[in-house]
């Protein structure tokens, strides 16, 4: 190839490369911006009746994020906390298991068909004998049975005669009952356990993701970042109202992106094409 058709073909291939350069760089990236209220890490608001803590930052990721997702490794992280002040709790007492009850330790014991159990005291019976000065600190067998040894005849009692008559109580199904500090509906009775239920207060989360909606207090609303770092900030808009501006929006970052990739791609290949060309007028002739 002749140097100077070489060195125009060279000219032209930079040219080109060079123009789609200039226009990356002059470009500017269409932003993202939603109509609805915008938070930072920490503050609250409020939807109907309900109070939310907003807590949102951003954290490296292996992976770039998406829109609004930070870019570079980075990816939004956020969540709206709030009290449940009506959450339903439940509680399982399985049949022949031991629980806490009147500050002592009962066994329940679920009755057959009946929808009913009975809470049995249970005796610390180690406790009762150490504290008993008349009789031995452990029991002693007979014919198989436990029985309770006095000391000063060594006369063997059974332990069920040695204790005294333990406490129980009867619950049927729609009965109230105090449980570990709160007042409890006997929801169920099976042949297996008994489950009991009751309301009270829990704080809860709610994920909250880029363009993803979520309902708070009946209304749906959808979430956009924005920000980096201690600067991170969300935006909670109405789906129905600001939805349809924020999807436009996107599309239209992804069309200038798809363009971006294409100037990139004449770029690269004019480079290529440039240094081919250079490569072949340097290459020597034979003969």
């Amino acid at each position: 190839m002749q140097r100077r058709v070489a060195a125009i073909y060279f000219v032209f291939f930079l040219v080109m490369g060079a123009s789609a350069y200039s226009v990356i760089a002059l470009a500017d990236a269409p932003a993202v911006e939603v109509s609805g209220e915008t938070y930072s890490d920490g503050d609250t608001f409020t939807v109907g009746d309900r109070q939310y803590l907003v807590q949102v930052g951003t954290e490296q990721s292996s992976g770039g994020g998406g829109h609004g997702g930070g870019g570079g490794g980075t990816t939004y992280v956020g969540n709206l906390t709030y009290t449940n002040s009506s959450y339903q709790f439940s509680a399982t007492l399985g049949n022949n298991s031991t629980v806490q009850y009147r500050d002592a330790e009962y066994r329940v014991l679920v009755e057959n068909e009946s929808n009913a159990f009975t809470l049995r005291e249970e005796f610390n019976v180690s406790g009762i004998l150490m504290n008993d000065s008349a009789v031995y600190n452990t029991t002693t067998r007979v014919n198989g049975e436990p029985h309770v040894t006095y000391r000063e005849n060594n006369t063997n009692v059974p332990l069920d005669e040695y204790l005294p008559e333990p406490a129980t109580e009867r619950f049927s199904e729609g009965d109230s009952m105090q449980y570990q500090g709160n007042e409890t509906t006997v929801a169920s009775v099976t042949a297996s356990e008994a489950t009991l239920t009751w309301t009270g207060e829990r704080d809860e989360t709610v994920e909250l993701s880029e363009g993803t909606n979520v309902t708070l207090s009946g209304t749906q609303y959808f979430a956009h970042f924005s920000g980096h770092g201690d600067g991170a900030q969300v935006t909670i808009a109405p789906t129905q109202e600001a939805y349809p501006a924020y999807t436009a929006q996107l599309n239209r970052v992804d069309y200038f992106d798809e363009r971006m990739n294409g100037l990139w791609g004449v770029v690269i290949l004019a480079g290529i094409a440039a240094l081919l060309v250079v490569s072949m007028a340097l290459m020597p002739v034979k003969g």
